[in-house]
């Protein structure tokens, strides 16, 4: 099994709207496709979980934790 990280800024519409859970997992879906379109080898991926970052954080970023598919 591998496993990988990629640690990502959270954009400015999500830093707002984390208390909406449609608005998150939209903008999130969005993140995930637009890091597989760069990047081909993330096609192999399925994003397993999310990591959000504390409210104090002076630069908010999110873990994205993928799996590799069999």
């Amino acid at each position: 099994m591998e496993l990988l990280t990629i640690n990502k800024t959270l954009p400015r519409q999500v830093q707002k709207n984390l208390q909406e859970p449609v608005v998150l997992v939209h903008e999130i879906k969005k993140i995930v496709r637009e890091l597989k379109e760069k990047n081909p080898i993330l096609r192999n991926y399925k994003l397993m979980d999310v990591g959000l970052p504390d409210k104090n954080q002076k630069t908010p970023r999110m873990n994205l934790y993928f799996i590799k598919n069999r």
